[in-house]
């Protein structure tokens, strides 16, 4: 069943990144496919935006619950080609850590105030968090020209051979940042970036 998953993952965040890809901008790039998840245990991360170096908007995945493996569970998947396919120097994000499970929402009409303004008066006590993750630094430039190669010996219309995952994971410490060089939908080549938390 998880292979399965995976495999609809990876088919759709590849079409996603296929999509990204047709915006008329400069192909001088290898594109990626980007996963975010949460490995703070008991909390849930709202990530409320996130920008380049160039100032240009980057996909946020909304609201991230915990997962106990976050290179595999959980999380938010998609492509991203925010500066015309070439990686960002770095991406900024700004989120909030929340303690999850939030109470359930109650049924009756008159507690339901009271537990909405608590939700938003909750919101307000929750400092927003800012990091900036390197990213184009960080991967190296044999597995760029690998991505790149890939996609030029394309067919039409087809999918490319191999694809850049890169993942942004929040932890208590702040965001840690990995990259693999994958093959298909599954058959990972090579990765690197930050050691994450057991």
């Amino acid at each position: 069943m998880k292979k399965h998953l995976l495999q609809a993952v990876c088919f759709l965040a590849a079409i996603a990144l296929c999509a990204a890809c047709s915006v008329t901008r400069s192909q001088d790039g290898p594109g990626m496919i980007v996963t975010f998840s949460n490995g703070i245990k008991g909390k849930k991360v709202d990530v409320l935006r996130a920008r380049t170096a160039n100032g240009v908007f980057f996909p946020t995945p909304g609201s991230l619950g915990p997962a106990k493996n976050p290179m595999k569970d959980g999380g938010a998947t998609m492509g991203a080609a925010p500066d015309g396919r070439e990686l960002p120097q770095w991406v900024e994000f700004e989120w909030k850590v929340w303690p999850y499970p939030y109470p359930d929402m109650p049924a009756e009409p008159v507690a339901l105030q009271a537990w909405s303004d608590g939700v938003h008066a909750m919101s307000r006590s929750l400092p927003i968090q800012t990091a900036r993750v390197a990213v184009r630094s960080r991967v190296p430039q044999d597995v760029i020209d690998e991505v790149l190669a890939s996609n030029r010996q394309r067919a039409p219309n087809a999918l490319p051979d191999k694809d850049l995952w890169v993942y942004f994971i929040w932890y208590e410490t702040g965001i840690k940042f990995r990259w693999r060089l994958l093959q298909g939908c599954c058959k990972m080549l090579r990765e690197g970036g930050d050691e994450l938390a057991p």
